[in-house]
């Protein structure tokens, strides 16, 4: 399902300084309110190493925690779902609570955490936007910079799979159940014989 060129390091940490750009480090910036409270998805995908395939993988989450110094607010985001092509579904919401002045060097930090003395785990694809929003993500060839993946707003992805000629010849569709072909295609040029 994922290449691993696209696996994210096994532990991130991303921090933001009163939720608002100061200087030019990042571009990732959350939307608060002094009011009322702020909620955004965080998903991702995880793939643990075992020996035989669990029917969840209980060693990884991803923890996303609002710290002013002091912790504000903290969820843990464990899979869940089906393990699909050996990779399984982490989602969560994270609901801010309204930052005040008080809270004015309040910071975020996002945990891939990984438990376990045997067990390696590979994150893919971590989103975290808006619980009101909408987010798509595509996965471009390197060498030929053709379309190879679309993820939707589910972060469940539809893979675009191309002949020698760069034909599209077939799509799969990522779901809950499974990855599943919805479309193939084969064609051929006829050979003049002289």
């Amino acid at each position: 399902m994922k290449k691993t060129i696209y696996t994210f390091i096994l532990f991130l940490i991303i921090t933001l300084s009163a939720f608002a750009q100061i200087d030019n480090e990042g571009s990732f910036i959350p939307l608060t309110s002094t009011t009322a409270p702020t909620k955004y998805i965080v998903s991702g995908w995880v793939k643990e190493t075992h020996t035989v395939l669990p029917v969840t993988y209980a060693n990884s989450s991803i923890v996303v925690s609002v710290n002013n110094p002091a912790v504000i607010k903290t969820i843990n985001c464990v899979p869940s779902g089906a393990i699909i092509d050996g990779w399984q579904r982490i989602i969560g919401i994270l609901e801010i609570p309204p930052i005040t002045l008080d809270y004015y060097n309040a910071t975020i930090k996002i945990d891939l955490n990984c438990s376990g003395n045997t067990t390696s785990c590979y994150f893919d694809d971590i989103r975290f936007y808006p619980y009101e929003g909408s987010l798509k993500s595509f996965v471009y060839d390197e060498d030929t910079q053709k379309l190879m993946a679309e993820l939707d707003e589910n972060n469940y992805a539809t893979f675009y799979e191309y002949d020698l000629e760069g034909g599209l010849i077939r799509i799969k569709k990522e779901t809950e159940k499974g990855i599943y072909t919805i479309q193939e295609t084969r064609s051929s040029t006829a050979k003049i014989t002289p």
